[in-house]
């Protein structure tokens, strides 16, 4: 029989994370240009690409993640976590405070170009963003989606939202170990 260890946890054999479709709106008074592509990879993967530019210029920006769950009656309904980031004050941190904020960092410094402190001009991008099971919680089979609401302080501003709707999948083609019992 298999032994579990700290390299290979038991969650992450058979499960992946598929985006399956993404919202992008801004504020047009921001933001000009805007769009968000899905490119399917293979059948089990998907990445994400996001374009836009930015009119003027955006400094103190804040973010506020929320994740959701479908239920049996295909409603989305809200986690009890919410999270807010001062996404400046977030990319000045050379150590992050949690895992969130830690795969926030990883993926804004290695597939955007919001890499360098604010404020930010010009055109901003995201590319070959996908979710991947190492660096996620272990979550159930099933659908999810994950709100990016975009706003500005002083004054407050909204600027946008992405709707990023994924799922846990398991995956099938995988073969399973045999138990041998005794």
């Amino acid at each position: 029989m298999k032994s579990l260890s700290v390299q290979e946890p038991y969650f992450q054999e058979g499960v992946y994370y598929k985006i399956n479709k993404v919202e992008c709106n801004g504020n047009h008074k921001y933001f000009a240009n805007i769009s968000c592509v899905l490119k399917p990879i293979n059948w089990k993967r998907s990445i994400l690409n996001v374009d836009c530019d930015i009119i003027g210029k955006m400094a103190n920006a804040n973010v506020i993640v929320e994740p959701f769950y479908r239920d049996s009656s295909n409603f989305y309904k809200p986690f009890s976590l919410q999270m807010r980031y001062d996404i400046c004050q977030l990319l000045e941190k050379s150590k992050p405070n949690n895992f969130l904020e830690r795969y926030a960092l990883h993926h804004l410094r290695t597939h955007t170009n919001i890499n360098h402190s604010c404020p930010y001009t010009g055109h901003l991008y995201a590319r070959n963003f996908t979710l991947d099971e190492v660096s996620l919680p272990p979550l159930p089979v099933q659908q999810y989606k994950i709100s990016f609401n975009f706003t500005q302080t002083n004054p407050s501003t909204y600027l946008g939202n992405v709707l990023l709707y994924f799922e846990s999948r398991e995956d099938y083609r995988q073969k399973k170990p045999k138990l041998h019992r005794n």
